[in-house]
C-alpha cells in the first residue's frame, strides 16, 4: 500500500510478450489451446455412463429400463459422446503423455468412447429399444463402475496438452 500511495512505483512493464499475448489470441486459437474441450466432453460422457450403470446396479435391469435407461436418455448421452469421440481423435497428437502406459490408457479411452457411438446410434435411432443393454451381463457394469470409469475420469481430469 505504501508504494501505491507514495507514487514511487510507476507503470510496470514486462520484457516478455506472454502477458500481452492473451489479448491477441482469437477465439479459435483459445478453443484449440483447450483441446477443443475434449476433456470436458469426455468427463461428461463418462459421468452420464456412471449414473446409468449405477442405476442399473442399484435398481436392477427392469426398474432401470423403466425409469432412467430410455431412448431419450440414450440420445442425450449420444451428444457429448459423439463430440468426445471426434475431438479425442483430433486432439490425440496434442496430448502430453507422461509415459507409454498413459498413452495406451488414453488411446483405450478414445477407442472405448468412439466404439460406443455406433452402438448407441443403433440403439437410439435404428432399433429404438434400449433393452439391448440387458445383453451385457451385470458384472460388466460393476467392472466399469469399479475400475474403468474411475481410471478414465482421473486421467481426463489430469489431461494436459502440448503448447
Amino acid at each position: 500500500m505504501y508504494y501505491i500511495c507514495s507514487g514511487t512505483v510507476g507503470d510496470m512493464t514486462t520484457t516478455t510478450g506472454v502477458v500481452h499475448q492473451h489479448n491477441r489470441r482469437s477465439l479459435w486459437s483459445s478453443f484449440r489451446r483447450h483441446g477443443y474441450f475434449f476433456r470436458e466432453a469426455a468427463m461428461l460422457t463418462i459421468s452420464i455412463g456412471v449414473i446409468l450403470h449405477l442405476d442399473r446396479v442399484v435398481l436392477g435391469d427392469a426398474l432401470a429400463l423403466k425409469h432412467l435407461v430410455t431412448v431419450a436418455t440414450d440420445r442425450v448421452l449420444l451428444v457429448p459422446m459423439t463430440y468426445a469421440a471426434i475431438t479425442g481423435i483430433l486432439v490425440y497428437r496434442r496430448v502430453r503423455f507422461a509415459n507409454k502406459r498413459h498413452r495406451a490408457l488414453f488411446t483405450g479411452s478414445v477407442v472405448y468412447i468412439a466404439a460406443s457411438v455406433p452402438l448407441h446410434i443403433y440403439i437410439s435411432y435404428i432399433a429404438k429399444d434400449v433393452s439391448f443393454v440387458m445383453w451385457f451381463p451385470m458384472w460388466f457394469s460393476y467392472f466399469l463402475l469399479i475400475l474403468v470409469y474411475p481410471v478414465f475420469l482421473t486421467m481426463f481430469f489430469r489431461l494436459r496438452y502440448k503448447s
